[in-house]
């Protein structure tokens, strides 16, 4: 069964682009022209993943193809009275007139861009499969009609979604919103995603479902951050915002430091005082978490070793008293734990 869709949520889909993870599942595009007098029909195929250009898929693409010789791309005037007619699906370019609608099948959506320039080609189609294309990077979006309107009351959308939101936002996890960072945050009061700077962003429980990738109106999907990605800019006080430590030591990525075994370590430990205080270390990166010599050790980089130190000895109790009430909260059994 095939949809024709008079819209678009992401311009970049009908360019070429290099961004691996945003093309997993790009097998290929055609690029096409109706001549110099309009009527003509020319196409070339350029090969992105051979491995997912199968029959399956060529039997697909052929159906299209027919599907839009009939309804799109019978010749240039008739391509262009089409999409002048549907004006959400202008890309905003200041390369060319360009409008991007998009075939979406059952497993494949293939992403058209309709120039309406003379002198240039007249039409690109990116082909993917949906199977390795993670949703946020689809122009496909549920419970929509082919002009991108919902289809559906947002109630029963939040209904049906639910489940599946239950389990893709996860307390303490990393997520993507208009190109900055939040995590995810559940207490007894409140569910919220949170920036680092602070800005909490209120989620009612019963519509975690509408803020879903292939969900979400754009510009309101909270996309969850690879973990690789996540580990790789991830700071010590963004670690222990999510877990809480138990029998760990600090350790420098340059200098050999003096360790002290931190028996709790926990963002709910700290005061407003101590996160001032240690600021600079709580900004530390977190290069690697191992299992050394002393038991698990958290090695962290971006700080001089000398703060690191002082933190390690300051959290072990070996100061002054009235800075460690000043900087510290003694918590039992608060948070996930985890146990190293």
């Amino acid at each position: 069964m095939l949809k024709f869709n008079f819209y678009h949520n992401r311009k970049d889909n009908f360019y070429s682009n290099k961004v691996e993870r945003e093309t997993t599942g790009l097998i290929g595009y055609i690029r096409g022209d109706f001549g110099s007098g309009g009527n003509s029909f020319h196409h070339s195929w350029f090969e992105n993943k051979g491995k997912l250009n199968n029959e399956v898929f060529k039997d697909d693409l052929n159906k299209v193809m027919e599907f839009l010789r009939e309804r799109m791309l019978t010749d240039r005037m008739y391509m262009r009275s089409v999409v002048y007619g549907n004006p959400n699906a202008k890309i905003d370019s200041k390369e060319s007139t360009s409008y991007g609608v998009f075939v979406e099948t059952e497993g494949y959506e293939y992403d058209i861009r309709a120039i309406c320039d003379d002198g240039n080609y007249d039409f690109y189609i990116y082909c993917y499969d949906k199977r390795f294309q993670e949703p946020q990077f689809l122009n496909s979006r549920r419970f929509r009609d082919e002009h991108g309107k919902l289809n559906e009351p947002v109630e029963e959308i939040a209904k049906k979604t639910l489940p599946e939101a239950r389990n893709y936002y996860v307390n303490g996890d990393k997520y993507e919103n208009n190109e900055k960072i939040y995590t995810f945050r559940v207490t007894e009061e409140n569910m919220y995603f949170e920036g680092k700077d602070g800005e909490k962003l209120f989620v009612a429980p019963e519509l975690m479902g509408t803020f879903l990738p292939d969900v979400a109106t754009e510009g309101n999907s909270f996309v969850k951050v690879p973990l690789s990605q996540t580990q790789s800019s991830l700071t010590l006080g963004e670690l222990i915002k999510a877990v809480k430590l138990s029998s760990v030591h600090l350790v420098h990525d340059e200098v050999d430091i003096e360790l002290a075994t931190i028996e709790d370590l926990s963002d709910a430990m700290l005061t407003d005082e101590g996160r001032e205080a240690w600021a600079d270390v709580l900004n530390a990166k977190v290069d690697e978490v191992f299992n050394g010599y002393y038991g698990i050790q958290i090695q962290c980089s971006g700080v001089n070793h000398e703060r690191l130190t002082e933190f390690s000895y300051a959290l072990a109790g070996y100061g002054p008293a009235e800075d460690y009430h000043n900087w510290f909260i003694d918590i039992e059994d608060e948070g996930p734990n985890m146990s190293m």
